[in-house]
């Protein structure tokens, strides 16, 4: 291991981005594409509250293979590392940001993620093995090691702009960050992407749909069957419509519709969404009733963007979020609490290119006070909401143009959970944190 991480090292000195891919074009012969990339992030303050990480330096390494075209038929392998950068990471005195890393002390740690076939003509598509997942319900922000599934699909588009699917997900593995959806993001509600502690179960394995939602002792049950279309034919609009059905668990409805229009030099961009969960079964029987409704509006010029967004949500419970979605219009960096129960959210953000290459971009968050119980590192569920949690969020991102692929990016994040001063807790963040990436 100690070459990769080598590599990867010397690599997140300057630092990777992803979306970008090398072409193994030589002359006439086409060998496919490569995309690597190498990461830093490196936590540089944090409140010494026990709450709020204040240690954490972490990389990851990326390389992933496509093969060429071969009448529809391409496959795909790919390898992530991840470990702790030039070991500066205090892990016997100071709060560690876990979410930075799949193993509990920052061990080296490599994983063939990606490993798949997939096959596509004018109006048909098909793919089956290990991947990430990009649909609303399997789609989180993630630091180093992504959240990825093992899933097979068909797709038609049986009229222009109608795209109908069916995929079913076996199998899905931890990332990275999951640690964070659970603990410092989901404060033990099981409702900001994780639902049980991702270190007990194994990060970066993968592992039945059930496991994942239930724990180690979780009986079998048959994945999870996702239907969806997408509606693309009238200008400027998008509608969606997804479900979720995991066998004996949970069903998820999401419906999402946008559009977007220009207004003179500005364009206006509207939301609506609507997520509806219910149980299934005996494990969860009467134990999930789950509602979210969401609005957003925003403008955008030459050099900027900005936009307000609301969620509201409603029934008995709070949602079972339990494999790695975040569809809200209000979520933020270190805040899901639109996924708690009864919770009026809402949010403003905005974007400003201030030179070609370096963007700034700032946003603000409100969460009313929910009904759902929390728990310091995600056990003991002995915390009640005290006030509305908030979270303002800066951040600076630069992509020299004269450099392609490469990003350095700060940020800061300043918030304070509902239940702050609950048993006498702080739980406050004071966060800033550095990231380097460069990619091909």
């Amino acid at each position: 291991m100690t070459w990769i991480r080598t590599l990867a090292l010397l690599s997140s000195l300057l630092l990777p981005v992803t979306g970008m891919a090398y072409d193994l074009q030589f002359g006439e012969h086409d060998y496919g594409k490569l995309d690597a990339l190498a990461k830093g992030m490196v936590v540089l303050h944090g409140n010494d509250n026990g709450y709020d990480p204040n240690s954490g330096a972490a990389y990851l390494f990326k390389l992933k293979y496509l093969t060429p075209d071969i009448s529809g038929f391409k496959a795909a392998a790919g390898l992530y590392v991840n470990g702790d950068l030039f070991g500066l990471t205090d892990w016997e005195s100071e709060k560690v940001a876990r979410g930075m890393f799949v193993d509990d002390e920052g061990d080296d740690t490599a994983q063939l993620g990606e490993l798949y076939l997939q096959f596509k003509r004018t109006w048909f598509n098909a793919f089956g093995g290990r991947k990430l997942l990009a649909t609303p319900l399997t789609t989180i922000s993630y630091s180093t090691i992504p959240n990825l599934y093992t899933a097979f699909g068909l797709g038609v588009e049986p009229l222009p702009k109608l795209d109908l699917a069916i995929t079913h997900i076996t199998e899905m593995s931890f990332g990275a960050r999951a640690m964070t959806d659970f603990g410092l993001i989901g404060e033990g509600t099981g409702s900001a992407g994780a639902a049980v502690k991702p270190s007990t179960i194994g990060q970066a394995e993968f592992h039945s749909i059930s496991k994942i939602a239930l724990g180690e002792d979780a009986p079998g049950t048959d994945g999870i069957t996702v239907l969806s279309a997408v509606y693309t034919g009238v200008e400027n609009a998008r509608c969606q419509v997804w479900d979720y059905y995991a066998y004996d668990i949970v069903n998820s409805l999401y419906l999402d519709a946008g559009y977007k229009m220009p207004l003179g030099k500005v364009h206006l961009d509207l939301g609506l969404q609507y997520l509806r969960q219910d149980d299934l079964g005996d494990e969860l029987a009467g134990m999930v009733d789950f509602s979210l409704l969401g609005v957003k509006a925003g403008l955008s010029g030459k050099n900027w963007s900005l936009e307000g967004a609301y969620n509201t949500s409603f029934g008995d419970t709070a949602m079972f979020n339990a494999w790695g979605g975040d569809p809200a219009y209000t979520s933020s960096i270190f805040s899901r609490n639109a996924y708690r129960r009864e919770v009026d959210a809402w949010g403003i953000s905005g974007k400003y290119r201030i030179i070609k290459g370096l963007t700034f971009l700032a946003s603000y968050f409100d969460y009313g006070q929910s009904d759902s119980l929390g728990a310091v590192g995600g056990v003991g569920q002995d915390l009640v909401a005290i006030d509305d949690a908030v979270e303002l969020d800066l951040s600076l991102v630069y992509r020299p143009p004269q450099v392609k692929g490469l990003m350095l990016k700060t940020f800061y994040a300043q918030r304070t959970s509902e239940y702050n001063g609950s048993n006498g807790y702080d739980l406050t963040q004071d966060q800033w944190r550095v990231v380097v990436a460069y990619g091909f």
